[in-house]
């Protein structure tokens, strides 16, 4: 999910509470004022817009639990009923004299906040019509006339009158200053938000600068020496040149693919193929590629996946082994000689659960979800050298809630930490696919 649609997200979960909100003051406030004034209006019109409001906040609020794609949609339809379920209120409650009119200027102001501009002038469109046209219907007589105060005019001498509108208007009020306080907060939090990228992106180009400049000047070297003729090197020594300016290149190669993934991904181009395919395999091949590495540091990597043998799971193999992959080769990287790494899978109701660990240094809280962010890398020991640019946690995140799936930490300082996430199950693969 982009930084958009988290955003449209937090403010249409801000919608479903000011709904709920809005639906208790007026069950409430509708049954204190006929009790108090003795109005006589019907009550059915009000259980009615009540109960379709709760139903439909009941569904908005269930979905966007489950929603990771676009949110527009969902938007554009719970404010399509709210000004439904307003031009209701207002033509139950006296039409022009309705106090309702001044909640239905304010979700204007919402819908300006919400949506994008050519949603907006659409729906100012239908917020002007709307009422005109039932109002004209009720002029030429086809639409009944109701009224909270009966068939008087609406003149500011009853106290019924002062009382019931003031409470709305001050209610109005007390909702758009506590709408713009929010809407305040959230551009100072975005605002502190973009400082902290700019600083972690001039801190990543400084480091990346660094990161390139060093297999650079080894490729650079290295070279002179090759192409040096006045030097006789000895075949083996020349050999030991050539594959070093193979691994410096390697290793450029390597950090300039994480960061165009990144950037893909950010940028919402990357699309998955989702097919069964055999988890336990994949774990296998990708604990394979670690092997090496892990027994020249004399750390030992364990994998636990008999719960899972013959599992298939759905979703994007080749992403999927780039995200198992990232994490081994974080724990292998920053976890201390001697000391152990696993990858341990099993099943959890209708989903894989896969958890990749190690017994390093352990994590600090305040760090735990500051590492996910691209550009921020943090050394186990200021003194330890650790290559990368520090974007592999990054694409892992971004590449796991592309899975419709999260990533957690469990972490202790001083006895290492462990990276969850869950995959969905294929119960019966289809016959064609193979493990």
């Amino acid at each position: 999910m982009t930084s958009e649609q988290a955003e449209l997200k937090g403010r249409l979960q801000w919608l479903i509470k000011l709904r709920w909100v809005g639906c208790v003051a007026v069950f409430i406030a509708v049954h204190l004022i006929r009790e108090a004034f003795r109005l006589n209006f019907p009550m059915l019109p009000v259980y009615i817009i009540l109960g379709s409001v709760i139903i439909c906040n009941l569904y908005f609020q269930s979905r966007l639990k489950f929603i990771t794609g676009t949110l527009i949609n969902d938007a554009i339809l719970q404010i399509s009923l709210d000004y439904i379920a307003l031009a209701a209120a207002i033509y139950f409650s006296g039409g022009c004299d309705s106090p309702f009119l001044y909640y239905y200027i304010f979700h204007i102001v919402i819908t300006g906040v919400i949506l994008p501009p050519k949603w907006t002038f659409r729906f100012t469109a239908l917020a002007v019509a709307l009422p005109a046209v039932v109002f004209g219907l009720k002029h030429i007589g086809i639409l009944p006339h109701f009224s909270i105060f009966g068939d008087r005019p609406v003149y500011f001498t009853d106290i019924k009158v002062i009382s019931v509108y003031g409470a709305v208007f001050v209610s109005t009020l007390i909702l758009t200053a506590y709408f713009v306080t929010y809407l305040s907060a959230k551009l100072l939090k975005k605002h502190e938000e973009i400082k902290r990228l700019y600083l972690s992106q001039c801190n990543f180009i400084a480091n990346l600068a660094h990161e390139i400049k060093s297999p650079l000047n080894a490729i650079g070297g290295f070279m002179s020496l090759l192409s040096d003729k006045s030097l006789e090197l000895p075949a083996q020594e020349r050999e030991k040149y050539q594959r070093r300016v193979e691994n410096a290149c390697s290793y450029i190669n390597s950090l300039l693919n994480d960061i165009m993934q990144l950037s893909r991904i950010e940028a919402g181009i990357v699309r998955l193929s989702i097919s069964p395919f055999k988890i336990a395999d994949l774990i296998n091949d990708s604990t394979d590629m670690f092997s090496l590495k892990a027994r020249e540091k004399g750390i030992a990597i364990s994998v636990e996946i008999e719960d899972i043998k013959e599992q298939f799971c759905c979703g994007d193999a080749r992403r999927v082994r780039e995200i198992v992959v990232n994490l081994l080769d974080n724990a292998v990287k920053y976890t201390p000689a001697s000391e152990k790494v696993g990858i341990k899978a099993r099943n959890i109701g209708d989903s894989v659960e896969i958890t990749v660990w190690d017994t390093g240094k352990g994590i600090a809280p305040g760090d735990r979800e500051r590492i996910f962010d691209a550009y921020e890398r943090l050394c186990a020991d200021s003194a330890q050298k650790i290559e990368g640019a520090g974007l592999g946690l990054s694409i892992v995140r971004k590449l796991v809630e592309l899975h419709g799936s999260t990533i957690r930490i469990e972490s202790e300082m001083d006895k290492g930490s462990s990276f969850i996430f869950t995959l969905p199950v294929k119960r019966k693969p289809d016959r064609e696919t193979r493990g």
